[in-house]
C-alpha cells in the first residue's frame, strides 16, 4: 500500500478511535492525530502561529490540549515539520496530500503491532470489494502472523470501532466492507447494486444519480423527494451516496454528493482523507442555497473560487464572517473582519479549493427549496462517514438490513 493511502486510512481510523476508549491501536491513533493536527496548523505556504492559536486550532479539531497536544507537537518537530519559538511555532508549507504521507512515516517509525498493520490492510481491501470472512481469514493469519483466535478477535474489534463494516448474510456467513466502497470502479459496482433493487428502487436511484450528475450537490430533502427516504438510507448506509452536514444555531443542514464526483478528479481516500473538500463543498452549497443576497449569497461560484485559488482575498460580505467558520477551524480559509460587520476571506489550501470547484462545476449546485437563514453562523461540519455510521447504527431497520446485505452480496459475487 502506498504511503498516501496508508496515511489516509490512519486518519480514518484515528477519527474512529477518538470516540471510543480502546487502547489497542496506539500507533494508529497517534499517527492519525498527528496528521489531523498538521493539517489544522499548515497551509500551502510556511506560516507562523502563536501558542494561543495553536491551542485553539487543536481544540477545534478534537485534540486535548494537555494530554495529546504536547506529544503531537514534539513529533511534528522531530519530523522537521514545525519549529517552536518563545512566541509560537513556524509551520512548513504542506499540501493536504502530503499531510497523509507524513502520517504514514510517523506510523512506520513507531514500530506498529501486527494487528495495527492488519487494520489498515483490511480497511483498504474491503473498500475495493466486499469480502466474505471465510475467504480472507486464513490469508490474514498468514500475512500478519496472527492466530485464528486473534484474527477473529481483531475483526470483531475493528468492526466495533468502525474501521470497517460487517453484515451477516446468513448463518455462519459474514461479509465485510466499508464506506469507501464506491470510490473506486464506481460504475461497475453501481451496476451490481442496481441488480439487487426492485424496479421502483432502481428508478429512484437512477433519478437521484441523474440529479447529482446535473448539480454536483443537492439538499438531503431533495434527495429524499427524488428517491424516497428508505432508499436514500439504504444507499447511504453502504456508501453509494455521501451525506455531509453543516450545523449552526438553526440546526443541521444536510447535503448529498456522489462518491464518484470526487473520484473523477482524485483518489478520494488519499486526497480528501480529512474531508476538507467535502466541508468546502457543503459550506459553498449552503452559501448558494441558504444565504440571502443581501448578506452575501454566492452568485458566481466559478469566478469566486478561481480568485480564491489564485490567493486573493474576496469580499467584503456579512456572510463570510458566519457561513464559513468551520473552514476557519480547519485552516482551509482565513477570514478578516472589516467595517460595518463585513468580512473578507482568502483560501489557505488551494489544492482543496481546486478539488471542491471541480466537483461543483460538474453540475451547478441546485437551488434549494428551503428558506434562507440570515445570521445563522455555520460552526460545525459532519463528514459523510460519520453520518453514514449513525444511519447504520440508529436507523437501519431489520428489513433495510436485509436489503443492504443483498446489495453487498451482489457486489461480492457480481461480475467485475
Amino acid at each position: 500500500m502506498e504511503d498516501r493511502t496508508t496515511g489516509a486510512w490512519l486518519v480514518h481510523h484515528a477519527q474512529k478511535i477518538q470516540v471510543t476508549t480502546n487502547q489497542d491501536f496506539d500507533s494508529v491513533a497517534f499517527a492519525g492525530k498527528s496528521a489531523i493536527l498538521l493539517s489544522a496548523l499548515s497551509t500551502a505556504k510556511q506560516d507562523s502561529l502563536s501558542h494561543d492559536k495553536v491551542k485553539s486550532l487543536a481544540k477545534a479539531n478534537g485534540i486535548a490540549q494537555r494530554t495529546e497536544l504536547p506529544a503531537l507537537l514534539e513529533e511534528l518537530k522531530k519530523q522537521k515539520l514545525i519549529e517552536s519559538g518563545t512566541s509560537g511555532i513556524e509551520v512548513l508549507g504542506v499540501s493536504s496530500s502530503a499531510v497523509v504521507e507524513h502520517a504514514a512515516r510517523i506510523f512506520h517509525e513507531s514500530e506498529p503491532a501486527p494487528h495495527e498493520l492488519a487494520a489498515l490492510e483490511v480497511a483498504d481491501r474491503v473498500s475495493a470489494q466486499p469480502q466474505r470472512e471465510k475467504d480472507f481469514l486464513e490469508a490474514l493469519q498468514d500475512e500478519f502472523g496472527l492466530s485464528s483466535g486473534a484474527t477473529k478477535d481483531f475483526l470483531a474489534t475493528g468492526a466495533h470501532i468502525g474501521f470497517f463494516d460487517t453484515e451477516q448474510l446468513s448463518a455462519g456467513e459474514r461479509i465485510y466492507f466499508n464506506g469507501n466502497l464506491f470510490r473506486k470502479d464506481g460504475v461497475r459496482k453501481v451496476r451490481a447494486a442496481l441488480d439487487s433493487l426492485v424496479p421502483q428502487e432502481r428508478a429512484g436511484l437512477t433519478a437521484l444519480q441523474d440529479l447529482l450528475h446535473q448539480h454536483g450537490c443537492v439538499s438531503l430533502e431533495t434527495a429524499v423527494t427524488t428517491a424516497g427516504e428508505g432508499l436514500v438510507r439504504k444507499l447511504q448506509s453502504i456508501g453509494l451516496i455521501d451525506v455531509s452536514s453543516v450545523g449552526n444555531d438553526a440546526g443541521q443542514h444536510h447535503f448529498v454528493t456522489s462518491p464518484a464526483a470526487f473520484s473523477k478528479f482524485t483518489n478520494s481516500i488519499a486526497d480528501d482523507a480529512l474531508d476538507l473538500a467535502k466541508a468546502l463543498v457543503a459550506a459553498l452549497t449552503y452559501g448558494m442555497t441558504k444565504s440571502t443576497q443581501g448578506r452575501g449569497r454566492i452568485m458566481a461560484l466559478s469566478a469566486l473560487m478561481k480568485r480564491l485559488i489564485q490567493g486573493h482575498f474576496v469580499g467584503p460580505a456579512t456572510a463570510i464572517g458566519h457561513d464559513y467558520r468551520v473552514l476557519e477551524f480547519k485552516r482551509v480559509i482565513e477570514v478578516r473582519p472589516g467595517v460595518n460587520g463585513l468580512f473578507s476571506m482568502r483560501l489557505l489550501k488551494p489544492d482543496v479549493g481546486r478539488l471542491a470547484l471541480a466537483v461543483l462545476e460538474e453540475g451547478g449546485v441546485m437551488p434549494g427549496p428551503t428558506p434562507a437563514l440570515p445570521g445563522a453562523s455555520v460552526s460545525a461540519f459532519t463528514g459523510p462517514e460519520r453520518n453514514r455510521v449513525e444511519i447504520r447504527s440508529k436507523n437501519v431497520t431489520p428489513q433495510l438490513k436485509s436489503g443492504v446485505a443483498s446489495i453487498l452480496d451482489d457486489l461480492r459475487t457480481g461480475a467485475f
